[in-house]
């Protein structure tokens, strides 16, 4: 499979003053990241940064050229999220720029006719197939933890006060544990990666229908923007798209 097209984009939103949401791309490892600033944290905006700058390196080592097929490869990009969420956590003991810094992080590596996905937070990873909109990330939030525990119906948990509040986030006391998973790929798959900012405020059909009307990937993040902007857009926004092909 090739991943060779993709775009994003990152807008403000209506209400904040800065942007705390990054993303980055590493084309040659066919890695796709993005990150958000946890609200409340110290400096969120210089942990997303650091985190989409720095986890290339950290995935070279843990992922190398001829570990990417391994059967354990999701897991290697799990310990590679999570050793560098630990490296945060410790820099930030010595570096008081890092005191408080935290972020989420989600990314996808693609690997032959797999996505290895991993994650810490609430910034989600979709794939797009045939027209089917399916979460390939579990957010670590205290909401997804009440509706885990049947406490909260799901359909109700975006009203919740708390729907904020992340459980596991770069950064976090170790050891932290990111999430890992493996998903096949088939021609045409398209995958979006975001931060709350969109996920949070535009429903899943509405993604549906967006990712699936535009060919390009930049249109579709733009009007996935815009979507999120017509909400309202009380938070920094982010979208990042991968088109999956066998040419």
């Amino acid at each position: 499979m090739d991943a060779t097209r993709y775009s994003a984009l990152s807008d403000v939103g209506c209400e904040r003053s800065d942007n705390q949401d990054r993303w980055g791309a590493d084309p040659d490892q066919r890695l796709f990241m993005v990150a958000d600033g946890v609200g409340g944290s110290r400096d969120g905006a210089l942990a997303a940064q650091t985190m989409v700058d720095i986890l290339p390196r950290y995935v070279a080592h843990h992922l190398p050229a001829d570990q990417r097929e391994a059967p354990d490869a999701p897991e290697r990009l799990g310990r590679a999220i999570s050793e560098l969420s630990d490296d945060l956590h410790t820099k930030a003991q010595s570096d008081s720029r890092f005191a408080g810094a935290n972020s989420t992080l989600v990314a996808v590596v693609i690997v032959g006719s797999r996505a290895l996905v991993a994650h810490l937070g609430d910034s989600r990873a979709y794939l797009l197939r045939d027209g089917q909109l399916t979460q390939l990330t579990r957010d670590h939030t205290l909401v997804q933890s009440l509706v885990d525990a049947n406490q909260v119906q799901a359909e109700d948990a975006g009203n919740l006060r708390v729907r904020n509040v992340v459980t596991r986030y770069m950064g976090m006391k170790p050891p932290a544990k990111a999430d890992s998973s493996a998903q096949d790929l088939s021609d045409g798959d398209r995958i979006l990666l975001c931060s709350d900012g969109l996920h949070g405020v535009v429903k899943e059909p509405t993604l549906t229908r967006i990712l699936g009307k535009y060919d390009d990937p930049g249109e579709v993040c733009a009007a996935l923007i815009a979507a999120a902007r017509g909400e309202g857009a009380p938070d920094n926004v982010t979208a990042l798209v991968v088109d999956v092909s066998d040419s």
